[in-house]
């Protein structure tokens, strides 16, 4: 009962700003079921009822097997939570139906409150864009004393490591840099720094190896049709670490059967400086 109360306050906090913000255009929202795992039972209900509140301040939602609104929905939403030792892992898919850009967002939460108050800052910056929600999902784990630094050339020249699937990154004045894949590839890189925004973009022709580990069939058909990788990041704390947001291609397979490509996924993306 107490953990019950405990959820419906913090469901109460959370709803008031929100109603603010939703009082603009109200998309329609085709909600799939949050599969969950390892919970209990109360707390899954708990957890997929206030997503569901979320959703309906911001849009008119549909269920998957909802065939009462004509036409197609504006945004499809997803996703799934399991439970790891004592952590909740979230992971979270917004699909816009009118762009086919998607926001794919993988976060670890210390418990169901902690889960339940990040997933609000899904619902006030996922249904801007993709690109807009993961630097929002880049920024909810800082912490709020943290400042953003002045990004200059000299100030970023270096060896940087952090991200799934490339080993390093150097980049060094001049607005240029180079990328090594844990693959072997590498990728020259240029960047601009404009509004405090480091703004790197992929600066070689694409290669299998770029896409590794998807099947070759698979990676070969992106070497064609992909488009350049991006990504877009701030400078915290002190200058050692750059956070925000990789927009690159994403494929949907089946064993070596293409299925579609989204050209600009979204998602977080973390570099923190290496010195050796």
């Amino acid at each position: 009962m107490q953990i019950q109360r405990r959820f419906f306050l913090l469901g109460l906090a959370l709803f008031i700003p929100i109603s603010a913000w939703a009082q603009e255009a109200r998309p329609v929202i085709r909600f799939n079921s949050i599969a969950m795992q390892g919970l209990g039972t109360e707390e899954a209900r708990f957890i997929e009822s206030l997503i569901l509140s979320y959703l309906s301040d911001a849009g008119q939602v549909m269920h998957n097997i909802d065939n009462t609104t004509a036409g197609t929905p504006d945004y499809t939403l997803s996703g799934s939570i399991y439970r790891e030792r004592n952590a909740r892992i979230f992971n979270l898919e917004v699909q816009d139906n009118r762009t086919g850009e998607v926001f794919r967002s993988s976060t670890t939460h210390k418990n169901s409150s902690d889960l339940v108050l990040k997933a609000r800052y899904l619902v006030e910056n996922a249904f801007k864009g993709p690109v807009q929600a993961a630097k929002a999902f880049a920024g909810i784990d800082e912490d709020q004393s943290e400042q953003q630094e002045l990004i200059t050339e000299s100030g970023i020249a270096g060896t940087w490591r952090g991200e799934a699937g490339i080993e390093m990154i150097r980049l060094r004045q001049g607005g240029r840099g180079i990328a090594f894949f844990s693959s072997g590839a590498q990728m020259e890189l240029e960047y601009v720094i404009e509004e405090n925004t480091l703004k790197i973009r992929q600066n070689s022709p694409n290669i299998e190896r770029y896409y590794y580990p998807l099947p070759q069939e698979i990676a070969k058909q992106l070497v064609s049709r992909a488009q350049p990788m991006r990504w877009e990041l701030t400078l915290l704390s002190g200058g050692s670490r750059l956070s925000g947001v990789k927009i690159s291609c994403q494929a949907k397979y089946e064993e070596k059967y293409l299925l579609d490509i989204v050209q600009d996924a979204a998602s977080e993306s973390i570099w923190v400086r290496w010195n050796h």
